[in-house]
């Protein structure tokens, strides 16, 4: 059962198997299932050993591993405009979740983000699911391998990047412009909504730009992990070309 309250905990392999190439030293101890001894729980067991992290068999856990961190940063604005100053590379793409309240769609997305090599992701902190122990478990391991911001004032952000030069994007199902006719080899910011809601209008009417992904008369909407992945792609696809 997922713990809201547990902002140290991780579940899961790939999570604690990125959080041991990437910061070990935040680890305080790891705890496998006492009834596992297949070759997942065996690796990753010589891996928390060979980082010198402490590792104990739990009998009340029963399929996935478990790690405490010593440390639970959490990243806000101020975070973010140093960030985007820092990064090494002129045409970056950020993620900008608004209004996405299930946690498992919000693990979904941003597993989608780091598949696909986002600078970061922001997420609006009063009109979003938090980053809780099951959205880091269903995002397989993204939400340790890439920047996550939570903003308090989404448009403020949106303006920073305004200034900055980024393309603004929304997206909509009642858009007219398909999101393979833009130009998105530009640093971009890419926002995305709920299949219910989709993005807020106070959001959209921010975007200097807003594309759908479908022009399917019957089923207009997908899935908003689904959309993220289709629309962080296309960026992907047009900046490698």
């Amino acid at each position: 059962m997922e713990n809201n309250n547990s902002a140290n905990l991780r579940v899961g392999f790939h999570s604690i198997e990125i959080l041991l190439e990437i910061s070990p030293e935040n680890i305080k101890k790891i705890f496998v299932p006492a009834n596992r001894n297949d070759k997942r729980v065996q690796n990753l067991i010589v891996m928390a050993e060979n980082a010198e992290v402490s590792v104990e068999r739990k009998k009340s856990l029963t399929q996935h591993p478990e790690a405490i961190l010593k440390n639970e940063i959490n990243l806000g604005l101020s975070d973010l405009k140093k960030y985007e100053e820092s990064i090494q590379h002129n045409n970056p793409t950020f993620l900008v979740i608004d209004n996405v309240i299930d946690p498992r769609n919000l693990g979904a997305c941003i597993r989608s983000a780091a598949a696909s090599n986002v600078a970061g992701v922001i997420i609006n902190k009063h009109h979003c699911s938090p980053i809780t122990p099951l959205v880091r478990q269903v995002s397989a391991g993204g939400a340790e391998a890439i920047q996550i911001f939570t903003v308090t004032n989404l448009i403020n952000a949106m303006k920073h990047f305004e200034k900055l030069g980024y393309l603004i994007l929304g997206t909509s199902e009642h858009a007219e412009t398909m999101h393979t006719q833009l130009d998105l080899n530009q640093p971009t910011l890419v926002i995305m909504g709920s299949e219910e809601d989709g993005v807020r209008e106070k959001t959209l009417d921010k975007c200097s730009q807003i594309c759908t992904l479908s022009r399917n008369k019957s089923i207009n909407s997908l899935n908003v992990s689904v959309a993220t992945g289709v629309i962080l792609f296309e960026i992907v696809r047009q900046k490698l070309v």
